[in-house]
């Protein structure tokens, strides 16, 4: 006597992608089914949500210059091979690059464009990367071409911030007062480089960065 081998998916030649798809959820049901095991984890209760102070958030009101601003999810492209001659940044070509971005990104004018996403008395933070340089960090070109354009539009230098976490990173990518006179820069956070390990500390056991940071100002989730 022949016997046939079950198959639980038709094999028969001509099988298209559809039915073959059709076939094989049918299957993996009936085995659910049989088992007993919920479908796809079908049954289970979800996990409680998580307790957060993201309401007090969603309570300040936004302004049209609030995220995700007026162009969200537009990415504009420029290049200029002139920019560099040998391993120097020419300053002229980048400072007209980021003029053609900006106008290439809001289609009006470098004025008209400045409207669009500040005011006169807004305090402007630029959040640069400062590690890797000189190869892969953001280019104090870029940012002296950005603080060119906002100064000239009205905004003077101590409303400028350049920032980002640790402060050494800044100085060896460039970003100094003598580079950028009247202009804030700011790391957060000091790195701890001594041998005893004690250097982010003051005499009393505290972070030396924790006057940089507003502790009254935070968001958690807990779960």
């Amino acid at each position: 006597m022949k016997t046939q081998k079950y198959r639980s998916v038709d094999c028969r030649p001509g099988l298209d992608r559809r039915d073959f798809v059709r076939s094989a959820a049918g299957a993996c049901a009936a085995g659910s089914l049989v088992l007993g095991v919920p479908l796809f984890g079908q049954g289970k209760e979800p996990p409680p949500e998580p307790e957060t102070n993201i309401a007090d958030f969603l309570k300040v009101p936004k302004t049209k210059h609030s995220l995700p601003g007026p162009f969200a999810g537009k990415v504009v492209e420029i290049k200029n091979p002139a920019c560099l001659v040998g391993d120097k940044f020419d300053q002229t070509v980048v400072t007209k690059m980021v003029e053609n971005g900006i106008t290439s990104l809001t289609g009006a004018d470098l004025k008209q464009s400045f409207g669009m996403l500040f005011d006169k008395n807004d305090v402007v933070g630029l959040k640069v990367n400062p590690v890797g340089p000189p190869l892969i960090n953001t280019r104090p070109e870029v940012v002296e071409a950005v603080i060119r354009w906002l100064v000239d539009n009205g905004i003077p230098t101590k409303n400028i911030v350049i920032w980002d976490r640790f402060d050494y990173m800044l100085k060896d990518a460039g970003y100094t007062a003598e580079r950028f006179p009247g202009v804030q820069i700011e790391g957060l956070q000091t790195m701890d480089e001594s041998e005893n390990g004690t250097k982010w500390q003051d005499a009393s056991g505290k972070h030396v960065s924790t006057d940089n940071f507003d502790q009254s100002v935070y968001y958690f989730a807990k779960g």
